[in-house]
């Protein structure tokens, strides 16, 4: 589902946010596929671990360098692409770390942190901006939405992935509760989408002065 939300914004727009936006979904559709070979057909453990590191730190950089685009701010968009570093370099930490334990999700648990932060500064540059249009008519508004609740709705469920595998029981409470927020989640891409058809961008966004009163409260 996200691939297709990929792919019609990649045809609605050319601007550069969308592009990213159809990439990450085309990672995402292609690392789903390749996963599920590497650990049930292939049976290769180690190397499906290995390659879920490296999709989440593609997934981290998509996804910021999207907001990143649509943040103007000079000061607020490096703070952005900065956050990279520190994600990869607690990824590859983790994954040596836990090469003889069981699988961990503390990088997605980490990745649930920054995204809410990085969402938060986008939210506040554009409450700062004067614009023509109410910000929830923009693709740009509903697909932060969509992941800010899926970030702030795992965030617990990812920390506490070792206790809650441990049985069956918890196993089945893990999957529901990954299952609904994924659900809400493709749920508000799909108003994303709908938005994205039905409203045009006002051309004098683009021209908004950027060197507003931003540099002296950040």
């Amino acid at each position: 589902m996200p691939f297709i939300f990929g792919l019609y914004f990649l045809k609605k727009s050319d601007s550069k946010d969308l592009k990213v936006f159809f990439v990450y979904s085309s990672v995402l559709f292609l690392s789903i596929v390749l996963l599920l070979l590497l650990r049930y057909v292939f049976k290769s453990y180690s190397t499906y671990l290995l390659y879920n590191r490296f999709y989440l730190i593609a997934e981290f950089a998509l996804i910021s360098q999207f907001f990143a685009y649509n943040i103007r701010q000079p000061r607020l968009k490096q703070v952005v692409n900065f956050l990279f570093f520190p994600f990869i370099v607690f990824s590859i930490f983790d994954y040596f770390t836990s090469m003889k334990q069981p699988f961990t999700y503390y990088p997605l648990a980490f990745e649930c942190i920054l995204f809410p932060f990085i969402i938060l500064l986008f939210f506040y540059e554009k409450m700062k901006y004067n614009t023509k249009y109410p910000i929830y008519q923009s693709h740009a508004f509903w697909i932060a939405v969509a992941f800010l609740i899926f970030s702030t709705g795992n965030f617990f469920l990812f920390l506490f992935s070792k206790m809650l595998l441990q049985n069956s029981e918890n196993k089945i409470l893990y999957n529901d509760i990954y299952g609904t927020f994924t659900i809400l989640k493709n749920t508000l891409l799909c108003v994303a989408v709908i938005v994205a058809k039905n409203f045009k961008k006002n051309d004098d966004d683009t021209n908004i002065n950027v060197n507003l009163e931003l540099d002296t409260n950040f």
